[in-house]
C-alpha cells in the first residue's frame, strides 16, 4: 500500500490540482533531512516549489508506544537517525508493506525530521493523549536530571539520547523549539550567536563540529557524550583539551 492508495493523492499535472502549480526552473533541496520529498512523491506543501511525480496530503498519526526509532530506511537494521516519544505526532506520507510489517515514511510534526518507522507504533491522533506540554522548567536543570542516561546515536530519551537530542528535549520542556541535529541548532533562528568577546552563561549552547553542549556554569558543561557513553557533567577545559579543537560557535537561546 502506498500513499497514493492510502489517502488523497495530489497530482498537479492531473486531477483537481491541475493548473494550480507551475515550476519556473530547477530548485535546490536546502536540507534533505527536513524536506519531505523522494524520487516518487512529495508533501503537497512542496507543490510548485519542487517537482515530484505525485504530491500527497500528509496523514497525522500519534506515537502509541513509549518510544520508536526513526530510521533511514524501512528496516530494523537501518541506521537510527532520531526517535519519537509517546504522544508525539508523525506526519505519514507513504506506507509500504502490510499489517504488522508495514512501515511509514514521513516526518515528526515537532521538528520536520524525515525517516521511516513501523506503522504498528502509530495510532489515531484523537485517541492518543498529546505529548507532554511545556512546563517552563530550566533546561539546565532538566538536563542535570538526565545525567547518567546512556548515549544513543539518534536517541531522544527512550533507550538513550545523543547530544542534540538532549538539547532539543530539554529546551522543548521550556517551550523553546529547536531543530534535531547540532548543525541545525547552531544555525537555528532562535536567540543569537555570541560574539568572541562575550562570556558564556548558564543555558548557552556550545558547538563543536558534530557536537553540542549546554553551559552549566562558568566552568562546567552538560552533554550527552559519546566519549563517556552517557549524559555527563564535565569541566569545559577538559572537553576542550580532549577535543583538541576550538568551539565553532555559541548560541544564547534563553
Amino acid at each position: 500500500m502506498t500513499a497514493a492508495v492510502a489517502r488523497q493523492t495530489a497530482d498537479p499535472a492531473n486531477g483537481p490540482y491541475a493548473g494550480q502549480y507551475a515550476l519556473a526552473g530547477p530548485a535546490r533541496i536546502a536540507d534533505p533531512r527536513v524536506t519531505p520529498i523522494r524520487g516518487d512523491l512529495a508533501d503537497i506543501a512542496l507543490a510548485g516549489k519542487l517537482f515530484a511525480p505525485h504530491y500527497v496530503v500528509p496523514l497525522e498519526r500519534a506515537v502509541v508506544v513509549p518510544s520508536v526509532a526513526l530510521r533511514k530506511a524501512a528496516s530494523d537494521a537501518s541506521e537510527q537517525t532520531s526517535e519519537l516519544l509517546a504522544g508525539e505526532s508523525f506526519m505519514v506520507l507513504d506506507i509500504a508493506g502490510r499489517d504488522d510489517a508495514a512501515w511509514a515514511w514521513g516526518y515528526g510534526k515537532h521538528d520536520d525530521y524525515l525517516g521511516y518507522l513501523p506503522m504498528s507504533a502509530l495510532g489515531e491522533r484523537d485517541t492518543v493523549p498529546p505529548a507532554a506540554t511545556p512546563d517552563g522548567a530550566d533546561p539546565v536543570a532538566s538536563a542535570e536530571a538526565m545525567v547518567g542516561m546512556p548515549y544513543l546515536w539518534g536517541g531522544r530519551g527512550g533507550g538513550g539520547i545523543d547530544c542534540s537530542g538532549l538539547v532539543q528535549v530539554v529546551f522543548a520542556r521550556a517551550g523553546i523549539d529547536l531543530p534535531r541535529d547540532s548543525d541545525q541548532q547552531a544555525d537555528a533562528p532562535v536567540g543569537r550567536l555570541l560574539d568572541d568577546g562575550e562570556a558564556s552563561q548558564r543555558g548557552d549552547l556550545l558547538f563543536f563540529p558534530d557536537h553540542v553542549m549546554i553551559q552549566r556554569d562558568a566552568e562546567t558543561v552538560i552533554h550527552a557524550s559519546q566519549d563517556n557513553g552517557k549524559v555527563s557533567i564535565e569541566a569545559l577545559a577538559d572537553v576542550l583539551a580532549r577535543k583538541a579543537t576550538a568551539l565553532t560557535g555559541r548560541r544564547r537561546v534563553l
